[in-house]
């Protein structure tokens, strides 16, 4: 059985009012991705959450996924949403994406084992750190803070995955890059 040790939460503010979301990596052994997001979405309905999973190779760290979280409660809040479901929204923004077949192929999830990235979504700290700790035991992950750093053999993939060039690097860090990619969206909508 898998336990989570710590879930970072973090407030967000906005137009929607207060929700509260939760952040943490692991690792898994993924069979049957449909499954995997079912079981994702039985949490959900249960606590009355919005929960997403990522891979986390494709995630520059925690701000990303925080950033992501707010915007699509902000875009669902003013009707300028991609997506009917909130964790399709989610999906979208993490990708930096409109087309959601895209925003999939960009940061979802694969067959086999996998770094695995989570944010849910909710109301209260209780109510997200319930949640997640359901995720994990539910799904079986092995919880690793340590997949959702910035590290190394992360560049290369997310200068590809979000076409970030060697001038635009010179200029901003990744991370900042690819919220500005994400702010650029909100723009464009």
């Amino acid at each position: 059985m898998s336990v989570v040790r710590k879930i970072r939460t973090f407030e967000l503010k906005g137009s929607f009012g207060r929700r509260v979301a939760g952040v943490a990596g692991g690792r898994a052994v993924i069979t049957d991705t449909e499954k995997f997001l079912q079981k994702l979405s039985v949490v959900d309905r249960r606590k009355r959450t919005t929960s997403q999973v990522f891979d986390a190779l494709r995630v520059a760290g925690v701000q990303h996924l925080v950033h992501a979280a707010r915007l699509a409660a902000v875009a669902s809040t003013v009707k300028c949403n991609f997506a009917d479901a909130p964790s399709i929204e989610l999906m979208c923004w993490t990708a930096a994406e409109r087309q959601i077949g895209r925003a999939f192929e960009k940061v979802g999830i694969q067959k086999g084992k996998k770094d695995l990235a989570f944010v849910v979504v909710g109301d209260t700290r209780e109510q997200v750190k319930s949640a997640m700790g359901e995720i994990f035991r539910d799904l079986k992950i092995k919880q690793d803070d340590a997949v959702l750093k910035l590290k190394r053999d992360k560049i290369p993939v997310l200068k590809k995955t979000f076409s970030i060039s060697p001038n635009e690097l010179r200029v901003a860090p990744l991370e900042k890059l690819i919220i500005e990619r994400m702010a650029m969206l909100a723009l464009a909508k």
